[in-house]
């Protein structure tokens, strides 16, 4: 490491503090720090630096809204519309295996996990999107079943008056319990966490602090998913920024485990007693392209309308907290893990799976950094 701003350095920094890491990831969510886990392990000697620009992490794996699932029926048919089936399978056994792997990395008590069930509802049988979803039932059980071996994943349910699809293998998570578990674990792994470090510009060989310090590397990994573009711009990886509200207590609340709606657009689940709702970007996708944490008035009034017209909860129902995250999209929603012409790695572009997807990605970036 160049230290710009220090005129003189003492020998101990330069023994120690100043040392040149092995790799450097920037960004500390699950990608960055799974990443940084396995290289551990793969290299125990190795010098792992993981930089952060917050106090914590700021992205998407601190903010989302704690679902643990791997694709609903009508999310999967939605993606066959646009990508072939070969790349829709591969990501549901990546999505499935991530899951996985983040439970027993972590434990599943660490993490606050529930297999509550899953279910996707939809307003009338009539919905020609239901009855393709239930046409295709037995083909994403059959996918199901190939990665875990057990039949029928899918099934058609009624719930709170909906029809709906339940898949009997989703749940959700403490996020924030989770990320603290996994901070825990890769700091007990020998992994440095820089926390307040914001990165000006990534290189092969290091990367440059906003105040000007220099940190150099043997190699570099961006895991920074919605905010990659603003330092990697060979990316396609594009924000996407998310918008979750949780109510005050509720007397009424007929909702109980992962909820989705609209091909996986709208998500809900029972926190407490309490509603917790995100998604609708949809709505305004292009308003929604961006990485500043403020609230879209369309989305938010989208379902705030929701709530009221379809959920059947108390009618002066409040908001007691309400937040954005930024996820990360490419060209599909399979996660990119590539090493760039300059030499930089980049494993990013989660497409709003973040959960399930962080930790698989972070150890085939591991993989991937250490053969090169």
């Amino acid at each position: 490491m160049i230290f710009k701003n220090i005129t003189q350095r003492s020998w101990w920094e330069k023994d120690v503090l100043a040392r040149p890491a092995d790799l450097l990831i920037v960004g500390s969510g699950i990608t960055g720090l799974s990443t940084a886990l396995f290289y551990r392990r793969m290299y125990p000697d190795s010098r792992v630096m993981v930089l952060d620009r917050g106090f914590w992490p700021t992205g998407a794996t601190g903010r989302n809204a704690g679902f643990a699932c791997f694709g609903s029926a009508g999310e999967l048919l939605d993606d066959l519309h646009q990508e072939p089936e070969a790349g829709v399978k591969a990501r549901l056994r990546m999505r499935f295996e991530g899951l996985e792997l983040l439970k027993t990395e972590l434990g599943t008590d660490a993490i606050g996990y529930e297999m509550t069930g899953g279910y996707e509802i939809f307003d009338d049988i009539s919905d020609p999107h239901f009855r393709e979803s239930v046409a295709n039932l037995k083909r994403f059980s059959g996918w199901v079943e190939e990665i875990t071996g057990l039949p029928d994943t899918y099934e058609v349910r009624d719930i709170n008056s909906f029809p709906s699809i339940f898949n009997r293998l989703e749940g959700y998570l403490h996020s924030g319990k989770m990320l603290q578990a996994l901070v825990r674990k890769a700091n007990e792994a020998g992994v440095e966490i820089r926390w307040n470090t914001p990165v000006a510009e990534v290189k092969s060989n290091g990367v440059v602090l906003q105040d000007g310090l220099v940190l150099q590397a043997g190699a570099v990994l961006c895991a920074t998913n919605g905010y990659t573009s603003t330092l990697e711009s060979g990316t396609t990886v594009k924000p996407a920024r998310g918008y979750v509200f949780v109510t005050k207590p509720l007397q009424n609340l007929p909702w109980h485990g992962s909820c989705h709606y609209n091909r996986g657009y709208v998500y809900f689940r029972d926190l407490g007693d309490r509603l917790l709702i995100g998604g609708a970007r949809d709505v305004d996708k292009a308003g929604e392209e961006s990485i500043r944490n403020e609230i879209n008035p369309k989305i938010k009034n989208w379902l705030v309308s929701f709530v009221n017209e379809k959920l059947g909860i108390d009618p002066d129902w409040e908001i007691e907290q309400e937040w954005t995250g930024v996820m990360g999209f490419g060209a599909t929603k399979t996660p990119e893990c590539t090493r760039h012409e300059n030499g930089v790695y980049v494993a990013a572009g989660l497409g709003g799976m973040g959960v399930a997807l962080g930790m698989k990605l972070g150890q085939q970036a591991a993989t991937m950094i250490a053969k090169s």
